[in-house]
């Protein structure tokens, strides 16, 4: 099949991205030719920058739908205008040889990042009768700020719409309760995914193998990764605290993310408390991307490299749509020190993971179990491996493949 992936953005390490490229490897592993369609992409693809929704024009009408007071019918004219001019190059680009097989659409149809992008879409794929899967990582009604809004003639009709030939599907078990109590739809779930069958991107090579000292790390050095975004709901101040109870002078928290444009600030409150803690903790984002390249001599990184090179991930999420640093970390074979958060407690806790939960403040319990795993390599060791097999079982590429399979049938 010829199959075309559009959404926002194929860049750097959002989850929505990280699954994309997941996704792709795993069609292209089924015999399919897959192109990537993006308003940023950070490897080959076709760039249409109106599908971003960082532009001026496209935030703009964003803040002013979620947060304005003006009239439905006043907005309204805006977004079919700017829509207009999308879905006639969405048309073009479908005439001119890009008509697929099938249409993926991660996050598109999920969350009102882009009004006139969601209803230039939906129109184009009726008119074109295209096969559509609408993958979907979150909501908006899970998202405080659209539901103060009052444009949920918006919210309803678009995201997602309800199409002929649009199938949908969701990463967790809550999300596909809460589609169809919202909407009727019933969407099956296919989770964060790894390539749990290729052992080789857990090997550590010659590039990987300078990660260390270009950090000013020793081997000798235990050190914990926190592999997420600089975002208060990812609560790093956590991991910090964890740090600090822990008090092990050769202990270092690593947080490879870079600050998001969610609440400015609060990358530099961790760093004033990591010095007020007198904890070693190294914010290396502007260093880790996508892909490894050299920038102005100095070595750039990818995410696993950051793996490759920890002891332990810590995790203190307060909110996931599944979690894919969950999954990184089985595959990598690392101990994972977490907060309990909704997901989780439904739909991977059960599997019967063995981990170290801590809650909103690290106990002496917490710190104790943690110690126990850095002077016990055995116990670790048995525990990482036994965490790779459940994961291999329920997040690897095979059962991906069999449920997208189990939707091509049905077209």
């Amino acid at each position: 099949m010829n199959i075309v992936i559009l959404g926002y953005r194929v860049a750097g390490l959002d989850g929505v991205s990280l699954e994309t490229v997941h996704w792709k490897n795993i069609l292209e592993r089924m015999g399919h030719k897959v192109t990537l369609v993006a308003g940023e992409l950070d490897r080959e693809g076709v760039l249409i920058p109106d599908l971003h929704f960082k532009s001026a024009k496209i935030a703009g009408i964003h803040d002013r739908v979620v947060y304005g007071n003006e009239s439905y019918e006043k907005i309204e004219r805006i977004v079919f205008d700017i829509a207009g001019t999308i879905e006639g190059k969405l048309r073009q680009f479908f005439r001119n040889g890009y008509k697929p097989d099938l249409l993926i659409t991660p996050n598109v149809f999920s969350i009102p990042m882009h009004f006139p992008l969601a209803i230039g879409l939906a129109r184009t794929i009726e008119e074109f009768s295209i096969p559509t899967i609408a993958r979907h990582h979150d909501f908006w009604w899970e998202r405080d700020r659209y539901n103060k809004s009052q444009m949920f003639p918006f919210f309803e009709k678009w995201f997602p719409p309800k199409l002929e030939k649009m199938t949908h599907t969701v990463i967790n078990s809550l999300a596909q309760k809460s589609l169809f109590e919202k909407t009727a739809i019933e969407a099956p779930v296919i989770s964060d995914t790894f390539d749990f069958e290729n052992e080789s991107q857990g090997i550590l090579d010659s590039y990987a193998k300078h990660f260390r000292n270009d950090f000013g790390l020793t081997e000798n050095d235990i050190v914990f990764l926190q592999a997420t975004r600089i975002v208060p709901r990812k609560r790093i101040e956590l991991s910090i605290e964890l740090i600090s109870k822990l008090n092990i002078q050769s202990a270092v928290l690593v947080v490879s993310g870079t600050e998001g444009d969610e609440q400015k600030g609060y990358f530099k409150k961790l760093q004033s408390l990591a010095k007020e803690k007198n904890i070693r903790c190294k914010f290396i984002g502007e260093r880790v991307n996508s892909q490894r390249k050299i920038v102005g001599g100095k070595r750039i990184y990818n995410l696993w490299d950051c793996y490759l090179n920890c002891d332990f991930v810590t995790y203190p999420t307060e909110m996931e749509g599944f979690g894919n640093q969950f999954v990184e970390t089985m595959y990598f074979e690392k101990p994972i020190i977490l907060t309990p958060y909704p997901v989780y407690d439904a739909d991977i806790k059960p599997l019967g993971f063995e981990v170290i939960e801590m809650g909103e403040k690290i106990t002496d319990e917490v710190a104790g179990k943690v110690n126990e795993l850095i002077a016990n390599e055995s116990k670790r060791k048995e525990m990482v491996e036994r965490n790779f097999e459940i994961a291999k079982t329920n997040f690897s590429y095979r059962v991906v493949e069999n449920k997208i399979n189990g939707i091509l049938r049905s077209y």
